[in-house]
C-alpha cells in the first residue's frame, strides 16, 4: 500500500496547533496566517472565537479531540466527534476532510469517499494547505476503490493545484500528482486492452460453436414402436 505522508502531516502528534494552522491560514495572495492566540483567561471572556483569532472555536475545539481520538486508533469516537464539529461549523472544509480520513481510518472507503468529496466542494484556493490534502485523499480515496476514470481526474485536478502552489509551503506536491496520474493512465490503457482481448476471445468461441453446429450430422429420428 502507497505510504500516504502528504496525508498524515494534517493530523499531527500537536494536535491542536496543526489544525489551527490549517483553520487559519491567509488566502493565496501571499498573505502570512493569522497568528492564533490562547483563549482568554480573564474574567467574564468568552472562551470561544469562531474566528480562531482571540481563542478557540468550539467546533476546532471538538476537532482537535476528535484528532486525540483518532490518534488513540478509537475511530468511532473520532468520527463522532467530527460529525459534530461540523454540526457547529458546517462551511469549514476541514471537518469534512477529517472525518473522512476517519472512515479512511476504520476502512469504511464509501463514507470516505463522500466525507472527502464535501470537503473538495467546501474548500479553496484561500486555504491552499488544506485543499491539497482534500485533493489528494479524494483522488486516493477513488484509486483505492478502482474508479480509474474518476481517479484519473482527480488526479489531474490535484497535479494542476499542487503545481500551482508548489512554492507556497502547502505541502502541495507536483511530482507525485504527475506519477500517479501516469499510473492511473496506464492502468486505463490496460483495462481497455483487456476489454478488447476478452471481446475477441468471446467472438471467437462463439464462431466455433456455429461452425461446429453447422458441421454436425443431423440427429437420427428415432424408430417408430413396433405395431403389436
Amino acid at each position: 500500500m502507497r505510504a500516504r505522508a502528504a496525508i498524515t502531516i494534517a493530523i499531527p502528534s500537536t494536535v491542536a496547533g496543526g489544525l489551527l494552522l490549517l483553520a487559519t491560514a491567509g488566502p493565496a495572495s501571499g498573505e502570512g496566517p493569522r497568528r492564533a492566540v490562547a483563549p482568554r483567561a480573564e474574567a467574564g471572556a468568552e472562551r470561544y472565537d469562531p474566528e480562531n483569532v482571540t481563542g478557540i472555536s468550539q467546533s476546532m475545539e471538538t476537532l482537535v479531540k476528535g484528532n486525540e481520538r483518532y490518534l488513540a486508533k478509537d475511530y468511532p469516537a473520532a468520527i463522532d466527534l467530527y460529525r459534530k464539529a461540523i454540526q457547529l461549523n458546517p462551511r469549514s472544509p476541514l471537518g469534512p476532510y477529517l472525518l473522512g480520513e476517519g472512515h479512511l481510518a476504520a476502512g469504511n472507503l464509501g463514507e470516505a469517499e463522500a466525507s472527502f468529496k464535501t470537503a473538495e466542494e467546501l474548500s479553496d484556493a484561500k486555504n491552499p494547505a488544506l485543499r491539497s490534502r482534500v485533493l489528494f485523499v479524494v483522488a486516493d480515496v477513488y484509486e483505492r476503490q478502482k474508479k480509474l476514470p474518476q481517479a484519473k481526474a482527480a488526479w489531474q485536478t490535484y497535479a494542476e493545484h499542487a503545481a500551482r502552489f508548489a512554492d507556497a509551503g502547502t505541502f502541495a506536491h507536483p511530482a507525485s500528482g504527475a506519477a500517479r496520474l501516469e499510473a492511473v493512465s496506464a492502468m486505463l490503457q490496460l483495462e481497455a486492452q483487456y476489454v478488447d482481448v476478452r471481446a475477441r476471445i468471446a467472438a471467437e468461441k462463439e464462431a466455433a460453436a456455429d461452425a461446429g453446429a453447422a458441421t454436425k450430422p443431423p440427429a437420427t429420428p428415432p424408430k417408430p414402436a413396433p405395431k403389436k
